[in-house]
C-alpha cells in the first residue's frame, strides 16, 4: 500500500467529515436570533466568508449583552433576495458524488480514529 499517496486523500476526507459533523452542533430550531457562528451555519458559509460578505447584504447585527446577534428572518430575507445562481454548461462531466449520511460520516471518522490511534504517540 502506498501510504504517502493516500495521506492527502485521507486528509481531505477527514476535513469533509469534520465539516459534516460540525453541522450537528447547531440546533437552530425555535431561535429567532443567532450568534455569528450560528448565522454563518444558517447561511451555509464559513465564518470568515460570512464576516467578509455580510455587509454587502445590508444585514446589521444587534449588540445584546455583549453578543453580536443576527435576526434569523433577516438572514432568510437576504438569502431569498440574493441573485439566482447562474448555471454553467457542464456537458461531459460526471455527476458529483453524493455526500454520506451522518451515520456513514461518523462510521468513517471512527474507522480513521481507530487506524490512527496506535501511531498517535510515536515520533518520526
Amino acid at each position: 500500500m502506498n501510504t504517502p499517496a493516500l495521506l492527502p486523500q485521507l486528509e481531505a476526507e477527514i476535513t469533509a467529515l469534520r465539516q459534516q459533523l460540525a453541522a450537528f452542533r447547531f440546533d437552530l430550531s425555535g431561535k429567532d436570533w443567532l450568534t455569528v457562528e450560528e448565522a454563518a451555519h444558517y447561511c451555509g458559509v464559513s465564518r470568515s466568508q460570512f464576516d467578509s460578505k455580510i455587509a454587502e447584504y445590508g444585514i446589521e447585527p444587534r449588540n445584546f449583552m455583549g453578543k453580536k446577534l443576527y435576526e434569523k428572518a433577516g438572514l432568510h430575507r437576504a438569502i431569498h433576495d440574493a441573485s439566482p445562481w447562474a448555471r454553467t454548461a457542464t456537458s461531459g462531466l460526471a455527476p458529483a458524488p453524493s455526500s454520506p449520511g451522518p451515520s456513514e460520516a461518523l462510521a468513517r471518522l471512527a474507522r480513521y480514529e481507530r487506524k490512527r490511534a496506535p501511531t498517535m504517540g510515536r515520533r518520526k
